[in-house]
């Protein structure tokens, strides 16, 4: 697949230390922060491989890890590593192992199952604590990429979570035409199965809540194979926090 990078460019590529033990997740979380943010992304297993990396702007960290329990990798990643930001990507999703996670040096934290869009954005909301903004460009619309809004004339349009994620893979890619199969693999997650033309369904009504008079403005149609976004690359601003 052809990778490009999306509006907020960098003249540096952010270090990205993937630590995952499952090879499906991994390589799915790694392929797409390397296509997503331009990052250069580095993956492993273990814990013990991951200590012995060069250290990374940010680290996405699977808990499970076949040579540590529980939040001991974290611990230990954070004081191996004490500049790295730490973005926590586990099954452990209760409040109490949140709270926990963020207590013993996590930045953020992810529960599985997760969108590897919501992933980016937790990346790339990391990113911007120790990177310098890119220049803005002018758009039609507005993306607040942090509080998860479009906005047009300054209004966020009334979009579901899914809709939001549909704009948000094909809005990022500008002029790239993504498949129903990646679009469907981006928005729900890597182990996603299903009816390919669901996707379809919600482009049919993202298309209209952009531009009611004229539906294909924003979403091109490739035919036979998914869409594309042709309209303006968009300033993708960061107030609130991505969720």
């Amino acid at each position: 697949m052809e990778t490009r990078e999306g509006p907020a460019k960098r003249t540096v590529h952010p270090a990205v230390l993937v630590i995952e033990d499952d090879g499906v997740i991994r390589e799915a979380v790694a392929r797409h922060l390397t296509e997503a943010l331009a990052a250069d992304v580095r993956s492993c297993a273990d814990l013990g491989t991951a200590l012995r990396a060069p250290v990374p702007d940010v680290i996405v960290l699977d808990l499970g890890l076949p040579d540590a329990e529980g939040l001991e990798s974290l611990i230990r990643l954070r004081e191996a590593m004490p500049s790295a930001l730490i973005l926590v990507a586990t099954a452990r999703g209760t409040l109490a192992d949140r709270l926990e996670g963020l207590r013993q040096g996590a930045d953020d934290y992810v529960v599985k199952p997760f969108s590897l869009l919501e992933v980016a954005a937790r990346v790339e909301a990391l990113l911007r604590r120790r990177l310098p903004s890119p220049a803005p460009e002018p758009a039609g619309l507005q993306w607040d990429e942090g509080a998860r809004h479009v906005l047009r004339r300054g209004e966020p349009l009334p979009l579901t979570p899914l809709e939001y994620l549909v704009f948000s893979a094909l809005a990022s890619r500008p002029g790239q035409a993504l498949s129903r199969p990646d679009l469907l693999r981006l928005v729900i997650g890597p182990n996603f199965y299903g009816y390919e033309r669901l996707i379809d369904v919600h482009v049919g009504h993202l298309r209209h809540k952009l531009d009611a008079m004229d539906p294909f403005r924003y979403i091109a149609t490739a035919r036979g194979y998914g869409y594309r976004w042709d309209g303006p690359d968009l300033r993708r601003e960061g107030s609130g926090h991505a969720r």
